[in-house]
């Protein structure tokens, strides 16, 4: 019996150490190119670039617009910015789980990684559609199409393996 609870220990501190290490993943991708640019740049004078556009850069172009273009992005950011934070307090509560054990935070950590696997879920789909909107609307580096690039798959990729492992987690502590 005391050697089941110890190899339950050592799992239940490597699923943490998963979620942390997705979190990290998942920060990454808010941080580097989440769009990628592929087509002619400033008024044909350029073609064939390929550049990567940051979600700070957006941010500064976007952020205030009121079309449905800017209405695409805002959703695509706030499901990207959920994804982390979700991710964050699945690291937080999982720890918790693990050094208290109270059934009241497993399910917490349980519900919280659900939502977490749905939201990073969500941030692509809405990353798509978003690629989708502004490639149609001419886009404002130029004509061409844009695609999801690293940052979109990291913090997604990011997003589910955290709230999977925080189930994981739960069922094992």
């Amino acid at each position: 019996m005391a050697k089941r609870k110890k190899a339950s220990n050592k799992i239940g501190f490597i699923a943490i150490l998963v979620i942390l290490v997705m979190l990290v993943l998942a920060i990454v991708g808010v941080c580097i190119d989440w769009l990628s640019f592929k087509g002619e740049a400033l008024g044909g004078m350029i073609s064939t670039k390929t550049q990567g556009v940051t979600l700070t850069e957006l941010f500064d172009t976007l952020g205030e617009s009121e079309t449905e273009t800017g209405g695409a992005f805002k959703t695509m950011a706030a499901f990207a910015i959920l994804t982390v934070i979700l991710a964050g307090a699945t690291t937080i509560l999982a720890g918790i789980c693990k050094v208290l054990g109270w059934k009241l935070f497993k399910f917490l950590l349980v519900v919280v990684a659900i939502v977490c696997v749905v939201c990073g879920i969500v941030s692509v789909i809405t990353t798509f559609t978003f690629c989708d909107k502004i490639s149609l609307d001419g886009g404002w580096l130029g004509k061409g199409t844009y695609t999801p690039s690293f940052g979109a798959w990291l913090t997604a990729i990011g997003g589910v393996l955290a709230g999977l492992g925080g189930v994981f987690a739960a069922v094992k502590s």
